[in-house]
C-alpha cells in the first residue's frame, strides 16, 4: 500500500482528502488535501497553465476579478494602483530605516512556527548608491512593472527592473515597451543573488509545486533581500466561515492554498525568514476589484476604505497582514 503525500509546503505532514468541489468554470470536480501538520491544502487534479490564456486575462475565464487588458493598457484607470503603492511602501520603509537592527533571535514577533503582527521589522540594506535590482516574478500584464518605472527610484536609489510570465502579455511587455521579461529558463541561468528585491503578487496560489518557485527565489535573491508575497489566508475568520465554499479556493487556478503558518514553513525550507508587515492599501484592494462590475457600490467602498477602523476590520476579517513576507538571511553588519 502505497504511503500518504506528504505536504508541499511543511513537507512533514501527511494530506487527506478535507473535501471535494465542483469547478465554477471546468466542469468537474476537484480534490482538497490537508495537511494535518501545517494545514497547507492542495487541489488535484491540477487543471494546467494552458487555462491562463487571453480569455482568462480580460476576466472571461475562471477569475471574473481579473482585468489584465485593462491593466496593461492603463493601469492607472484600475484600482490595483492601491496594492502597488502600498508594497512599494513596505519596500521604501525597509530600506530607509537604516539606523535600527534586531536581531532575528532577539524579535518576539518572530517564532520557529508563526509570525505575528506589527511593524516591519528592519533589517537594512547595505547602504549604496547603486541601483535597486526588482524581480517581478508573474508579472502578468506588467501593471506593477510599469508602476515602479513611473516611481524611477525608491529610497534614493534607482530602479532596474526584471519580470517574469509568459504568454501574450509578457511578449508585448518585452518587445512593445522595453522591459527585460525572462521566461523560467532564462530565470534560472541568472546568477545567485541578482536581486535585491523580488515580488510574487498573488502568484504563489497558482503554483502546484511552491516549494520550487521559494526556492529559486531564495537563490536569486542578495543576502538581506526582501520577498514581498501576497496570497490568500485559510485562517482567516472569513475562510474559516465558508470552509470549501470560500471564493478564494477557486479549484482551476488556485492550486496551493496557504495560511500563515503553511507559508512560514515554506519559506524556512527554502532558506528564508518571514517576516511580519502590515498592509493598508493592499486591503483595500482587495474589496474593490470584487465591486469591479458594480461601480456605484466601487465608489462607495473606496470612500469608506479611507476611514482606518474599516481597513484594519477587514484586514482581520480576511487575515491579509496576518500572512508574511520574507527576506534572505545572512547580511553581516
Amino acid at each position: 500500500m502505497s504511503s500518504a503525500p506528504v505536504c508541499r509546503a511543511c513537507g512533514l505532514g501527511p494530506v487527506a482528502l478535507r473535501g471535494k468541489k465542483p469547478g465554477a468554470f471546468l466542469r468537474r470536480e476537484f480534490e482538497f488535501h490537508a495537511c494535518a501538520a501545517c494545514g497547507f491544502m492542495q487541489v488535484e487534479p491540477f487543471s494546467g497553465f494552458a487555462i491562463y490564456d487571453d480569455a482568462y486575462y480580460r476576466g472571461a475565464g475562471p477569475d471574473p476579478y481579473v482585468d489584465y487588458a485593462a491593466e496593461y493598457h492603463d493601469w492607472r484607470a484600475t484600482d490595483r494602483g492601491l496594492e502597488f503603492a502600498d508594497l512599494v511602501r513596505i519596500a521604501d520603509e525597509r530600506l530607509r530605516d537604516q539606523k535600527t537592527k534586531r536581531p532575528k533571535d532577539q524579535d518576539p514577533r518572530i517564532s520557529a512556527g508563526s509570525v505575528s503582527l506589527g511593524p516591519l521589522a528592519p533589517r537594512p540594506l547595505v547602504h549604496s548608491a547603486a541601483p535597486l535590482r526588482w524581480l517581478d516574478f508573474g508579472c502578468g500584464a506588467g501593471g506593477f512593472l510599469k508602476f515602479l518605472r513611473a516611481r524611477g527610484a525608491i529610497a534614493g536609489r534607482p530602479l532596474e527592473l526584471t519580470g517574469h510570465d509568459v504568454g501574450s502579455y509578457a511578449d508585448l511587455l518585452r518587445e512593445r515597451d522595453n522591459f527585460r521579461i525572462l521566461g523560467l529558463d532564462a530565470l534560472a541561468r541568472e546568477p545567485d543573488g541578482s536581486f535585491d528585491l523580488i515580488s510574487l503578487i498573488e502568484v504563489i496560489e497558482h503554483l502546484p509545486e511552491p516549494l520550487e518557485a521559494l526556492r529559486l527565489v531564495g537563490r536569486l535573491l542578495k543576502p538581506g533581500g526582501l520577498l514581498l508575497l501576497t496570497t490568500g489566508n485559510l485562517d482567516s475568520p472569513a475562510a474559516l466561515q465558508a470552509g470549501l465554499a470560500y471564493r478564494y479556493c477557486a479549484p482551476e487556478i488556485h492550486v496551493s492554498l496557504f495560511n500563515p503558518r503553511a507559508l512560514t514553513a515554506l519559506y524556512r525550507r527554502a532558506g528564508l525568514d518571514p517576516i511580519a508587515v502590515r498592509y493598508d492599501g493592499a486591503v483595500q484592494f482587495k474589496v474593490v476589484k470584487t465591486l469591479r462590475h458594480r461601480p456605484i457600490l466601487r465608489v462607495l467602498a473606496r470612500a469608506a476604505l479611507c476611514l482606518p477602523p474599516i481597513v484594519r476590520f477587514i484586514d482581520r476579517r480576511y487575515g491579509v497582514s496576518a500572512m508574511p513576507c520574507a527576506v534572505k538571511p545572512g547580511l553581516k553588519a
